[in-house]
């Protein structure tokens, strides 16, 4: 967070997506405990937030918060959801093509994991939405793209 203006409105920059429509309370990390702060208003400002809090009218006030780890409930989070019944579906990747039929759908709690067989050797992928480029219901297949080099490190010796 840092300031913005001279009524203590504040640029909040958010590492995931939420609802922020539905956002009454942010908890601000102060002295190892999480103190509720209400939101007045928030409204979307170019690359985060342009928040208002109760009780924080000025400057010298927001400037307090600068740096301060800042919480919300997790159920506020927009978390992309999977797919699990991609299990048998093509994994077709843009740089190398067809790596062969997904054999396993897995969720390690940060992301959902693909395996496949490419070239005698597991593969396991992680299916984030930056990788996903189109997935075809129909013709169960699953268009990647793969980050550069991550399908080399399972195919070297």
């Amino acid at each position: 967070m840092k300031p913005h203006g001279v009524k203590g409105e504040l640029v909040l920059k958010a590492e995931h997506d939420f609802f922020s429509e539905e956002l009454k309370a942010l908890f601000i990390e102060v002295s190892g405990n999480k103190a509720p702060y209400f939101i007045k208003t928030i409204r979307e400002s170019g690359p985060g937030f342009l928040v208002s809090l109760e009780d924080v009218n000025s400057v010298e006030t927001a400037r307090t918060l600068v740096g301060k780890k800042i919480f919300i409930s997790s159920d506020l989070i927009d978390e992309p959801e999977y797919d699990l019944s991609w299990l048998g579906f093509e994994l077709i990747d843009k740089q190398l093509g067809s790596l062969g039929k997904i054999l396993s759908v897995s969720d390690n709690g940060e992301q959902a994991l693909v395996t496949v067989s490419y070239k005698d050797r597991e593969i396991i992928l992680p299916v984030v939405e930056d990788f996903i480029e189109k997935v075809d219901e129909e013709n169960k297949v699953l268009y990647f793209n793969s980050p550069e080099g991550l399908i080399d490190l399972y195919l070297e010796e």
